[in-house]
């Protein structure tokens, strides 16, 4: 542990001990519905007080002031949308103050979406992060092995070099190795537990496909990984691709495998649970299960309870969920069963490189002409189609091959195609990666 790693957990012991007691208290279905619905409606005043987008639907849809059920809300409040947020984000925003920063996601879709953010929103959010790796025996203060895309490393100019810099100092003062999961070659995997051993983490996390792909070409380094004594490896951003997955990461790190709920444009919504499935931080997010005829999932709608530059409001994130026999009624969820998002692609290269597709989202996301885009595989070839607002500009053309060709030199020759419409599935839905 550093004296910063120290520092932060002294700074959040309180916060996250003050939301465990919250959520250790025994909440009734009906008490924790009442309290969810009181926070909301303090929520609503300040939304309707302050974004003109709200303000407008209000009128439009004779809303009122307060809501007096959840069922009030889900009948009248309309669902958001990706597409929503693309066209009216600006009008979506809070009028109380400017945005910080802003939340850059390709999302499951490959629909690259920008949310304006306060930091207000992380130090809100924060607590439920550490809360839920302390059900593993993690801390503020623990060493954490990354693996990870950078989207840092993507962009050009001293800008670029200055966030890097930034990037590296905070990781070293807390604690933190981060370790690049766009390549994901056999070869690179195992200078990657390399890096580990040597870094000698408390846990590691990275995303889903790239720990598999670990669990599968680092067996052979098994007795050298048991060796760390590793309190949890830990799975974010995609579900795992396959379901030994956990199970082959368990047996090669000799360790709990846990997966964090949420999103780029939420943050921590859900935590597994060690004893199993997951557990909602419902007094940060109401989450609700549509409906559906056509899968064993149910589509995720999520409304933030806290305040928000964006609020979330009945915001259909993507993702489809399984619910647990305790989830009665469907909303305000406390807990799940397991999450049926999708695992994110990976791309072969005709060199026989293996990149993860966040590359794309990373390299791409940035960009405001773009409304949405997907990677053609055909064999060894690659195209990247991109469905643009407009036209893409010779600029933004540019600059996202330069962001390309700093993962691999390769991308630099892809193809970009502009299109009226990306392939979907007989589901309706676009994936990011197609192979032909």
């Amino acid at each position: 542990m550093t004296l910063a790693g120290k520092l932060r957990k002294w700074i959040l012991a309180s916060q996250v001990a003050e939301r465990r007691d919250f959520y250790a208290r025994q909440w009734t279905t009906t008490e924790r519905l009442e309290c969810q619905l009181r926070i909301w409606n303090q929520r609503w005043r300040e939304i309707i007080a302050s974004v003109p987008y709200y303000q407008r639907l209000k009128e439009q849809l004779h809303l009122p002031e307060q809501f007096s059920s959840w069922e009030e809300f889900r009948a009248k409040m309309p669902i958001t949308t990706r597409q929503t947020i693309q066209n009216h984000a600006a009008e979506m925003s809070s009028t109380v103050r400017r945005a910080n920063f802003y939340r850059q996601t390709g999302g499951s879709t490959a629909q690259p979406i920008q949310v304006p953010a306060w930091r207000s929103e992380l130090r809100y959010t924060t607590p439920d992060i550490w809360l839920g790796r302390s059900w593993y025996g993690i801390s503020p203060d623990s060493r954490l092995f990354l693996l990870w895309g950078h989207s840092h490393l993507l962009g050009t100019g001293w800008r670029a070099l200055l966030r890097r810099t930034q990037r590296e100092l905070k990781d070293w003062l807390v604690g933190i190795y981060r370790f690049s999961a766009y390549d994901l070659r056999p070869s690179v995997l195992r200078s990657a537990i390399g890096a580990m051993i040597r870094f000698r983490p408390d846990f590691v996390m990275g995303y889903s496909v790239a720990l598999d792909l670990v669990a599968r070409t680092c067996e052979q380094l098994k007795i050298d990984l048991r060796h760390l004594e590793l309190k949890v490896v830990l799975g974010a951003a995609e579900c795992f691709p396959a379901s030994d997955s956990q199970q082959r990461l368990s047996n090669l790190f000799g360790c709990p495998v846990a997966m964090e709920y949420g999103s780029v444009e939420t943050g921590l919504m859900a935590h597994t649970w060690p004893e199993g499935g997951y557990r909602v931080f419902w007094k940060t997010y109401f989450l609700e299960a549509e409906d559906s005829a056509t899968s064993i999932g149910r589509p995720v709608l999520v409304t933030s309870l806290f305040p928000r530059c964006v609020p979330l409001i009945r915001y259909r994130i993507g993702d489809e969920i399984v619910l647990d026999d305790s989830s009665e009624p469907s909303y305000g969820l406390a807990s799940f069963q397991r999450v049926l998002g999708r695992c994110n692609d990976y791309v072969l290269l005709s060199d026989g490189a293996v990149l993860h597709s966040e590359v794309f989202t990373h390299a791409l996301r940035w960009c405001e002409e773009v409304l949405g885009y997907q990677v053609v595989q055909n064999g060894k070839q690659i195209q990247l189609r991109i469905m643009p607002r407009g036209k893409l500009s010779v600029e933004s053309r540019r600059e996202i091959q330069a962001r390309l060709a700093k993962v691999h030199p390769a991308l630099a020759e892809v193809p970009l195609v502009e299109v009226e419409r990306l392939q979907q599935t007989i589901a309706g839905k676009t994936s990011m990666v197609v192979r032909m």
